[in-house]
């Protein structure tokens, strides 16, 4: 039996589709988006940059979870990620706001660090404290939603507002060209690249960081459902590399020299942990990744066996 309603932004998109899933068994959802969730539930079709249709779906909801907005790498000019990430986001919140919403999660990205070719991390591991210094439009939609979520959460007229930083999202359906690419570059010698310079979805991120669809629904499931403060903001990530790679002789070679380490242990205990630092997720969300890159190895070659 359904235990508390749950409004989902962008329920009917790639991420959405997980998110849904994850929250069905308990909760009635109800999705706003352009496009009809696969999911047998209740749907709202609107659009992000129409205030009075967010605020109209948000009114009956106590809790929200905003997916919504442009994908990196979607052809669009960038006024567009702008006005639907970022104005989208403010609509949602202002909405929220009027309507006294106990709870918002947002969907924010490690690519509000803006990480490139010219912009090494500060340092090892990437925690929620490291500088965010966006470039493209896409990184800076997300470092100011954001900034756009502490300002309405310092008005006070949201009971807690979450956001969330996945990085890659590794879903079931893309694990194979993924795994494709990166034998790809082992046979090329592997040769960095950065995600700036091919922005197709699957294009790895030189951090080699990575999360499962379905570790990423969970974190905002377990975001919803936590005891969070008025503002918090959260790194999501698998806790180890995409690829199996050792991230230290990784970061040396992509970026000419090794980032300060800040934590030894870190990468003395596993070679391969993750750059990217979950620890408060798992400390303040109950939220810990149960999926590592061997796993999806072997679901991959699980699911070919199955098909062959």
């Amino acid at each position: 039996m359904a235990t508390a309603t749950v409004l989902v932004t962008g329920g009917g998109g790639l991420l959405g589709a997980h998110v849904v899933a994850a929250l069905a068994p308990d909760h009635a959802v109800e999705v706003l988006d352009l496009r009809r969730p696969a999911a047998d539930v209740l749907f709202r079709p609107a659009d992000m940059r129409d205030l009075d249709a967010v605020r109209s779906a948000v009114r009956g909801h106590d809790r929200v979870v905003h997916l919504a907005g442009i994908d990196d790498g979607t052809p669009v000019p960038d006024r567009r990620y702008m006005e639907v990430n970022v104005q989208g986001t403010w609509n949602l919140l202002r909405a929220c706001e009027e309507a006294g919403v106990a709870k918002v999660v947002i969907a924010s990205s490690s690519a509000a660090y803006g990480f490139g070719p010219d912009n090494p991390p500060a340092y090892l591991p990437i925690d929620e404290a490291h500088p965010l210094r966006p470039t493209r439009t896409y990184d800076l939609t997300k470092a100011l939603i954001e900034q756009t979520a502490e300002s309405f959460a310092r008005r006070g007229g949201i009971g807690s507002i979450v956001c969330l930083r996945p990085t890659l999202i590794v879903r079931p359906e893309k694990a194979p060209e993924i795994l494709a690419e990166l034998a790809t570059l082992t046979a090329a010698e592997g040769h960095p690249g950065f995600a700036v310079d091919a922005p197709r979805y699957g294009a790895l991120p030189a951090h080699r960081c990575y999360v499962t669809s379905r570790d990423a629904a969970a974190a905002f499931r377990a975001a919803l459902l936590a005891d969070t403060p008025a503002f918090g903001r959260y790194v999501i990530a698998a806790r180890d590399t995409l690829g199996g790679v050792a991230a230290l002789p990784w970061f040396e070679r992509v970026y000419g020299e090794r980032p300060d380490v800040r934590a030894p242990d870190w990468f003395a205990d596993t070679a391969t942990a993750s750059p990217l630092d979950s620890r408060a997720a798992e400390r303040d969300l109950g939220w810990i990744a149960r999926d590592d890159w061997p796993a999806v190895v072997r679901s991959v070659a699980d699911a070919r066996r199955a098909g062959a």
